[in-house]
């Protein structure tokens, strides 16, 4: 597994990351691995060489934090580097007071069973808390980073522009975005964030799925994917067979979406969400081979241009 540096931080990770969003089994999520297989996920990670683990208070109501903590009970605590999240509770409500961050900081650290948080982003924030000139929550976490308790801080986001806010308004170095190669609106950003010593995880990597090559014209989906029109799914379909054709011969489509975003070294690491060993097996080795070749980049990054820049798809 090729490692990244995250930033001018000092952490390297892991190319490929755990996303931890389903790594449990809860009323919101009924669908997700027990816990045996759970901590089954997180070993098979760390075995091979994933040291990147993303989660949050409010993945699979609470659970995917526990279950880190009882994967990583007699591991070393330097296997892993692992970043959490500030304003989404287990029971699925929010707290945004910058008073609770430390707390929630020690509540995570204490479900995973480890003495310290490497990263803390602020978990997608309405705008008057993302922007640092009208709040103090990044104040509060850079006196965290000051005393030990975490290593990075920043934010999660979805667009240039909150990137661009919390770049001018903070001095976080730890950002969410997201990247895929049906959604590449944030790539100017992410640059800059580069060339200001930050690090940049990649989340919905794989659009929610689409991109993993399971999903087709004629699928189905119910729980959260429901959103998805009729029209929806056959957009998103045409895509993807439009994007499969851009990849050389042999690379499928799951390998190359995350070949994509490896090219940039912008990018620290990517997280595809993973509720399975088998779907965690699939990320690492459809990344093995590295980025693609510079020509597929440019003509991915072209095709999105001439097909999606004016009209990003939504979730």
């Amino acid at each position: 597994m090729q490692t990244r540096p995250f930033g001018s931080t000092g952490m390297r990770v892991s190319a490929i990351g755990l996303g931890a969003w389903q790594l449990g089994r809860s009323p919101h999520w009924p669908d997700g691995p027990d816990e045996a297989e759970a901590v089954r996920i997180v070993h098979t990670a760390l075995d091979n060489g994933v040291t990147f683990i993303d989660t949050a208070p409010g993945y699979a109501d609470g659970h995917s934090e526990l279950n880190i903590g009882r994967a990583l009970a007699g591991r070393r605590r330097d296997e892993a580097v692992i970043c959490t999240k500030f304003g989404y509770l287990p029971d699925g409500t929010e707290n945004w007071s910058a008073s609770e961050i430390e707390a929630s900081v020690q509540r995570s650290a204490r479900r995973m069973n480890v003495d310290h948080v490497d990263i803390v982003v602020l978990h997608n924030p309405p705008p008057e808390i993302l922007d640092g000139s009208r709040s103090d929550h990044y104040e509060v976490l850079q006196r965290l980073q000051d005393k030990g308790i975490i290593r990075a801080y920043g934010a999660s986001v979805d667009w240039s522009a909150d990137l661009d806010l919390v770049l001018s308004t903070s001095a976080s170095t730890a950002f969410e975005v997201r990247l895929s190669a049906l959604y590449q609106e944030p790539w100017p950003a992410v640059g800059r964030a580069r060339d200001r010593g930050a690090g940049t995880i990649v989340k919905v990597p794989l659009e929610s799925g689409w991109l993993s090559g399971r999903y087709h014209a004629d699928s189905v989906f119910a729980g959260v994917r429901d959103r998805w029109s009729r029209e929806d799914v056959a957009v998103r379909a045409a895509l993807v067979d439009e994007f499969r054709s851009l990849l050389p011969a042999g690379v499928g489509v799951l390998a190359g979406a995350l070949r994509f975003l490896l090219s940039y070294d912008a990018v620290s690491t990517v997280i595809p969400g993973t509720r399975s060993v088998a779907q965690l097996t699939s990320s690492i080795a459809g990344a093995a081979d590295g980025p693609l070749p510079a020509d597929t980049v440019a003509a991915i990054r072209a095709w999105h241009d001439r097909r999606l820049a004016a009209t990003p798809l939504g979730w």
